[in-house]
């Protein structure tokens, strides 16, 4: 008998799915990602059962296997929507801290709480801020170029007349942003979610936006600076 088809893979891609979609519905905040990264080991044992599962000849050892399999990965999954463990870099707790004209190159503010800071004329070029909340911040003319901004919660920011060249902003939440004037070249926006964002006047040349949602109220550049989303 030949070996039975692998599983882990195809569940791990449902249960990313899931998370994600949580996410974007409110049921499971972007903070649980900083607990949920340190079940790493869990993909492991998953794969060492599935390399067990895969060689048995009992189709009752085999989908055993994947139940538990299935079991395990819905009880990590609640463990870190639950913030346990406590995750090693939460990042501090710098809502509504100003940090105006300050150089913050290559700053670590993965998972932080930034809800309201002004960052107003600083320099941000190549920061860490993945997976952080950064609703109502003010970015307006600062630099961020080659900024890591996947995953976070940008809600309401303001980027107006920022340099985000280059910039990754992966699977973040940018609804009813103010990017107004601001330069976009090069920059990384895949699946983000851009409703209500107010773009007069920016430029996106060479942009990846694959999937990126967008509403009517949404309002372009002008041909002369980039594809209308």
């Amino acid at each position: 008998m030949g070996k039975r088809p692998g599983y882990v893979g195809p569940l791990l891609l449902i249960s990313l799915g899931f998370i994600l979609l949580f996410n974007k519905l409110g049921l499971l905040h972007w903070e649980a990602w900083g607990s949920l990264l340190q079940f790493w080991p869990v993909i492991l044992i998953l794969w060492g059962m599935e390399i067990l599962a895969r060689n048995t000849e009992s189709s009752v050892v085999y989908f055993s296997a994947v139940f538990i399999s299935i079991l395990l990965i819905i009880i990590t999954v609640l463990l870190a929507s639950n913030g346990y463990p406590p995750p090693d870099k939460t990042g501090d707790d710098l809502r509504g801290i100003i940090f105006n004209n300050r150089n913050l190159e290559d700053k670590d503010f993965n998972f932080a709480y930034l809800d309201n800071a002004d960052f107003n004329n600083s320099n941000l070029n190549g920061a860490d801020m993945n997976f952080a909340s950064m609703q109502y911040a003010n970015f307006s003319n600062s630099s961020l170029g080659g900024v890591n901004m996947n995953f976070a919660d940008l809600q309401y920011a303001k980027f107006d007349n920022a340099n985000l060249e280059g910039a990754n902003l992966n699977f973040a939440d940018l609804a009813y942003t103010d990017l107004r004037n601001s330069v976009l070249d090069g920059a990384n926006l895949n699946f983000v979610d851009l409703d209500g964002a107010n773009m007069a006047g920016a430029r996106i040349k060479g942009a990846n936006h694959a999937f990126a949602g967008t509403s009517k109220s949404t309002i372009c550049p002008d041909s002369t600076n980039g594809p209308c989303w």
